[in-house]
């Protein structure tokens, strides 16, 4: 058997001996050196499957070595190990090229499960190599159709995002496609052909979220008859998908930045863990820089999953591809439903691009669905519009409940129809509630309408 080779730069000897012989195993053939000058002189002498990197070195910057590294024709993954404290240093590293960073003082078992897990992601990239189909552009464009400067821009750092193991935070307002981003960047990515699980963390309520997400052991609570599997360990291979990650409690949060650096979950009620290999993009709509701020997201957390931030822009701000949105949901709509639309009237056209579009691209594609159902000819007209849109709302901004009805149908009707006025914006309309997001959620499912 073939050993693995394996290049360590350390320059403290008693940590760089540690480091040796905690891959003092056959299968592992080390090597140490304590500058930058004996590192680079050693990565000529490669090829290497794996290479740990000190950030901080004698003679040359870890991060110049790193880039060398990187750049140079089959660069091995390098995994790269900071003192605490050097946080910004290490994500700079991984925006630099890093497959992954460790903070010192190092949890060897922890250092042996990210090199192991670190040569065999390249080892199946090699396997895979160029034959893998990828997502051409014109397949890009059809998820997110738009030609402004700004959605082309995000388009294409979601597409060079894709290539590498980075962790991904995708912000911007309700409803301008970050989850679609975020199927983007696991299509394109090496892990193709491992699942994609999305989570809502808006959409779980503080008890049963840690369950959702981590798994739990039979008999761990009140309701767990059998053992059930969390969303890491579905996602294994994959990409695993946190979206409106600021909502996450503060006691999930602890769970989850203990996932993220030992790479393993342990099930609610459990007592053994379970190791993981998953790459985790998240998205929020809200500025975690403030709520980080204000003591109520961890800032360590935080540091770990905004290693890429990635925005998305507003409809507001691309209003030139209004049109391509809507020629595309136009498509959609007649095909889910059976309709034959052939396009808008220009006073159609004028009230739609002329609309703020509060619920972004979510909300537009809602409007046309509506609009293609109604449609009482071959094109969209104003009339077939919702009243949002062509500025008649009337009398019928009032709802009307017949006296008879109970009080939960009467809110069943309210919160539906608020919901439709804020254009299927859940934010929004929990806003206009005056109730929690969660709260919106939990009865959008009673309802049968998540």
């Amino acid at each position: 058997m073939t050993a693995i080779r394996l290049l360590i730069a350390e320059d403290d000897p008693g940590a760089g001996e540690a480091l040796r012989s905690a891959f003092a195993d056959v299968e592992y053939d080390v090597k140490l050196a304590s500058t930058g000058a004996d590192a680079r002189a050693a990565f000529a002498d490669g090829p290497w499957d794996a290479i740990l990197t000190d950030i901080v070195m004698p003679d040359v910057d870890g991060l110049t070595l790193l880039r060398e590294f990187v750049a140079a024709p089959e660069a091995p993954p390098v995994i790269v190990m900071t003192a605490y404290g050097s946080v910004e240093r290490a994500v700079q590293a991984m925006k630099d090229g890093a497959y992954d960073f460790l903070e010192k003082p190092l949890d060897l078992n922890a250092l042996r499960v990210a090199v192991q897990g670190a040569i065999e992601r390249r080892r199946g990239e090699a396997a895979e190599g160029g034959a893998r189909a990828r997502v051409r552009s014109a397949e890009r464009k059809a998820l997110l159709p738009g030609s402004s400067p700004l959605m082309q821009r995000a388009l294409e750092q979601a597409h060079r995002i894709a290539k590498t193991h980075a962790t991904v935070l995708v912000t911007g307002e309700s409803g301008t496609g970050k989850e679609l981003v975020a199927r983007m960047i696991h299509t394109e990515s090496l892990r193709l052909r491992g699942p994609f699980v999305a989570v809502n963390c808006a959409g779980l309520t503080e008890s049963i979220i840690e369950s959702e997400l981590f798994g739990h052991v039979k008999g761990a609570f009140t309701g767990a008859v059998r053992a059930k599997k969390g969303k890491f360990e579905l996602a294994e291979g994959g990409t695993l998908f946190l979206d409106e990650i600021g909502e996450i409690p503060p006691n999930v949060q602890v769970k989850l930045l203990r996932v993220l650096q030992e790479r393993e979950v342990e099930p609610v009620g459990g007592e053994e863990t379970v190791p993981i290999d998953v790459r985790l993009v998240c998205a929020t709509h809200r500025d975690l820089d403030a709520l980080v701020k204000a003591g109520k997201f961890r800032e360590d957390l935080y540091y770990r999953i905004k290693v890429i931030v990635l925005r998305l822009p507003a409809l507001r701000e691309r209003p030139e591809d209004i049109p391509d949105l809507l020629h595309h949901f136009r498509e959609v709509a007649n095909e889910r439903n059976r309709r034959k639309v052939s396009g808008f009237t220009p006073a159609a056209l004028e009230r739609l691009q002329r609309y703020a579009w509060p619920g972004n691209v979510r909300e537009l594609e809602n409007v046309v669905e509506q609009a293609v159902v109604l449609c009482r000819g071959d094109l969209v007209d104003v009339q077939d519009l919702p009243e949002e849109i062509t500025g008649d709302r009337g009398p019928q901004d009032v709802l009307r409940i017949p006296v008879g009805n109970t009080l939960a149908e009467a809110e069943k009707e309210l919160i539906l129809e608020t919901l439709r006025k804020a254009g299927g914006n859940k934010t929004q309309a929990a806003k206009m509630l005056g109730i929690g997001v969660r709260t919106l959620y939990r009865k959008l499912e009673e309802y049968g309408q998540a």
